[in-house]
C-alpha cells in the first residue's frame, strides 16, 4: 500500500511538473506571439510613416522646382499655371507632415514656410491676372523661398538616408527588443528639430528628357493602317534586328493593350515586336557591363549610327543619362528643322564595348504621324518679348511639344541662361504667342535632366 501511494505521488508530481511546463511553454509561445504581433504592428507603423516622409520629400522637391520656374515666367497664364501646381504641392506637403509622429514638436517655422509658399505665389498670380507686374522685391522673395525649399529638401533627404541606414527610428512605437532593453534609438523628432532650428531665421512672407511623361497616349498612331503580322513574321523581324538565326529566337509570350506585340528572347536579350506592321518597339540586353572605356561623345556616335543602320536617319539626340556603365541617349524625330519631342526613341550604349543594350521606340510608335507644321503667326522677336527680363537667350529653334489633353503645340524653343547661371528652356507658341512651358536643365557627371 505504501509503495502504491509513493508511486501515485510520483505520478502526481510528474503530472504537476508536466502541466506546469506546458503552461510555461504556452505562456512563452503566447508572449512570443504577442511580441511578434507588436513587431509586425511596429513595422506597419514604420511603413506608413516612411511613405508619408517619402511623399513629403517629393512635394518639397516639387515646390523647389516650381519656385525656380516661376522666377522666369513671363506671362500671367504661365505663372498662374505654375502657382496652381505649387499650391497643390504645398497642400499635399502639409497633409504629409500631419501624418508624421511629430505633432508635439510645434514645427511652427516649417509649417509656416509650407503654408506661405502657396499663399504667396497665389497672390502674385492674382496680381498678374489683374494687369499688375511682379516687382523686383517680390522676385527676390521668390528666390528666398526657393532657397529655403532647397534647404528643406536637402535636410529631408539627409533624414531619409539616416532612416534607410537604420540610425534613426521613424515610428512613434519602439520595437519590443528596444522596450525590453530600454535603449531607444534616436527618433525622427531629433531630425525634425534640427530642420526646425534651420528655419529659425525664415522671414514672414520637379531623366528621360523633358516631355517623356506625355509619351503614352490612348492609341498608337504609328501603327494605324498597318497590316497584321504573324508570329513567325515577327520572329523573323526579331532575328533580323538581332542579326541571329530565327531558330535561336524563343517565344516569350505576347501583349495586348495599346501596342499589341509578340515577345521573344535570344540568350540575354528580350525583344518586343508589334503585331501591326511587325516593328521592333523594344529591345533589352541584360548582360553584365564592364569597365567604362567609351566617352559620351563616342556613345552618342554609336547610337546615332545604330539608328541610321535601322532606317531612322531623321533623329536628333537631345538628352542623355549614364548609369551602371550604360549611357542612355534620348533621340527625338525632326521634321523640317522642328524637333518633335513626343516622337522619342531611347538608345542605351554599353560603355565597355559600345554595343547597343537598349532600344526603346515605344514613344515613337505611340506618337509618330504625318504632321502639317504651322507657319508661324508670331515672329521670333514677338515671342522673345514674352520672356522674363531675368533670362538671357542663347539659342532659338522650333519644337513640337505635348499639351494637356493629348494635343501638341508648335513652339519657339528659347535656350536661356538664368540669373544664377542655370539653363532654362522656355516654349512660346508660334501661333498664339502663349508661353506654354518652362523647363530647367540640370547637368551632372551622369548626364542632363530636364525638370
Amino acid at each position: 500500500m505504501g509503495k502504491f501511494l509513493l508511486k501515485l505521488r510520483r505520478r502526481t508530481i510528474v503530472r504537476v511538473v508536466t502541466f506546469t511546463l506546458a503552461i510555461i511553454t504556452a505562456l512563452s509561445i503566447y508572449t512570443a506571439i504577442g511580441y511578434s504581433r507588436a513587431d509586425q504592428y511596429q513595422r506597419s507603423v514604420e511603413y506608413t510613416y516612411q511613405r508619408a516622409l517619402d511623399d513629403l520629400t517629393q512635394y518639397i522637391d516639387n515646390i523647389n522646382v516650381s519656385l525656380s520656374k516661376g522666377m522666369y515666367a513671363g506671362t500671367a497664364n504661365q505663372f498662374g499655371s505654375i502657382a496652381s501646381v505649387l499650391a497643390n504641392d504645398a497642400a499635399s506637403a502639409k497633409s504629409c507632415l500631419s501624418q508624421l509622429p511629430v505633432s508635439d514638436l510645434h514645427l511652427d517655422n516649417t509649417t509656416k514656410f509650407i503654408s506661405q509658399v502657396g499663399d504667396f505665389t497665389k497672390s502674385l498670380a492674382k496680381k498678374l491676372q489683374n494687369g499688375g507686374e511682379i516687382s523686383q522685391q517680390e522676385r527676390e522673395s521668390m528666390q528666398k523661398l526657393a532657397d529655403y525649399a532647397r534647404q528643406l529638401n536637402d535636410a529631408l533627404q539627409a533624414l531619409m538616408e539616416q532612416i534607410y541606414a537604420g540610425t534613426i527610428q521613424l515610428g512613434g512605437v519602439q520595437s519590443t527588443m528596444q522596450l525590453m532593453n530600454e535603449q531607444p534609438d534616436p527618433s525622427i523628432d531629433d531630425g525634425f528639430l534640427e530642420i526646425e532650428d534651420s528655419f529659425a531665421e525664415y522671414p514672414s512672407l520637379i531623366y528621360d528628357g523633358p516631355f517623356s511623361d506625355h509619351i503614352l497616349q490612348q492609341r498608337a498612331k504609328y501603327l494605324e493602317g498597318r497590316s497584321e503580322a504573324s508570329k513567325e513574321e515577327c520572329r523573323a523581324k526579331a532575328a533580323q534586328f538581332l542579326s541571329v538565326d530565327a531558330g535561336s529566337v524563343a517565344d516569350a509570350g505576347e501583349e495586348a493593350g495599346v501596342i499589341p506585340s509578340y515577345n521573344f528572347t535570344s540568350g540575354d536579350v528580350y525583344i518586343n515586336v508589334t503585331k501591326p506592321g511587325g516593328l521592333v518597339s523594344y529591345y533589352l540586353d541584360s548582360r553584365y557591363v564592364g569597365e567604362q572605356k567609351l566617352s559620351m561623345e563616342e556613345a552618342v556616335e554609336k547610337a546615332t549610327q545604330f539608328l541610321q543602320n535601322h532606317g531612322m536617319p531623321d533623329m536628333k539626340e537631345t538628352y542623355y543619362f549614364t548609369s551602371d556603365g550604360i549611357c542612355t541617349i534620348n533621340f527625338a524625330y525632326t521634321q523640317s528643322g522642328v524637333t518633335c519631342y513626343t516622337d522619342l526613341i531611347k538608345v542605351g550604349v554599353a560603355l565597355d564595348d559600345g554595343s547597343i543594350v537598349l532600344f526603346d521606340a515605344r514613344g515613337f510608335v505611340m506618337n509618330h504621324t504625318d504632321r502639317a507644321l504651322e507657319t508661324p503667326a508670331v515672329s521670333e522677336d514677338q515671342a522673345r518679348e514674352k520672356l522674363s527680363e531675368l533670362l538671357t537667350v542663347n539659342q532659338v529653334s522650333q519644337a513640337l511639344i505635348p499639351l494637356s489633353g493629348g494635343t501638341e503645340a508648335q513652339c519657339y524653343e528659347f535656350r536661356c541662361t538664368g540669373q544664377n547661371e542655370e539653363e532654362i528652356l522656355v516654349y512660346v507658341n508660334v501661333k498664339t504667342g502663349a508661353e506654354e512651358r518652362i523647363l530647367i536643365l540640370l547637368k551632372s557627371d551622369g548626364g542632363v535632366l530636364a525638370l
